[in-house]
């Protein structure tokens, strides 16, 4: 995973991250930005229950 944020999970048990890849922005790399597609969001069951909140 590059750069994972916006991390939640769903009522059905599963996880979501997206993978911005933030740390490849042009900002970081002297204006060349070197993030690439396809940007990612990764879903997964954890092994331990989580709980849902605000």
């Amino acid at each position: 995973m590059v750069w994972p944020d916006g991390i939640t999970a769903s009522p059905d048990g599963y996880m979501y991250v997206s993978a911005s890849q933030v740390s490849a922005a042009a900002m970081f790399h002297g204006g060349k930005a070197e993030n690439r597609t396809p940007y990612l969001i990764y879903r997964f069951k954890p092994i331990a229950a989580g709980y849902i909140s605000r």
